[in-house]
């Protein structure tokens, strides 16, 4: 796992204040140098039509090479569940269970996602008041699942 985070030094509250084309160059150069195309999960806000041109945020996005999917929100305590069981060691590691590792190179994951507080009113759930972006997009990815393309025929093995 790496990140591309974009905020300013010294804090993990405030962004660069980037608009839509300079953070998709910095996506496509950052998807470039792991040899990906220049895609991922987002939060469901940059779909929102708010009277731009191209309709919203992710039209933007797509217009200058980066593709986004909404990210399947529903409860966030289920989610916060599958990515703490991701992370678990016990299942980390095993050739035939899913994990998720963390590399030092995530440096607004380590200094935001470990200290995150529980939500006083829903010990399930992270408080978001919070630094919990990096952890919204983490979850987001532990939570994706890519469509299942079907073409009507079936394969078996003989």
């Amino acid at each position: 796992m790496d990140e591309l985070a974009t905020n300013e030094s010294g804090s993990v509250e405030r962004g660069m204040g980037y608009t839509v084309p300079v953070l998709a160059e910095r996506i496509r150069e950052f998807a470039a140098g792991w040899q990906i195309r220049a895609e991922g999960v987002a939060d469901d806000a940059i779909f929102n039509r708010d009277g731009r041109e191209d309709g919203a945020i992710a039209g933007e996005f797509r217009a200058h090479g980066v593709t986004f999917t909404k990210a399947a929100k529903g409860l966030r305590a289920p989610d916060w569940e599958r990515m703490r069981l991701l992370l678990l060691l016990l299942q980390a590691g095993q050739p035939d269970k899913p994990g998720l590792y963390v590399s030092r190179a995530c440096a607004y994951w380590w200094e935001t996602v470990p200290s995150l507080a529980r939500d006083p009113r829903k010990p399930d759930d992270v408080d978001s008041r919070g630094p919990d972006h990096g952890a919204d997009a983490c979850r987001y990815a532990c939570t994706y699942e890519r469509p299942t393309i079907r073409t009507g025929r079936t394969v078996g093995l003989y």
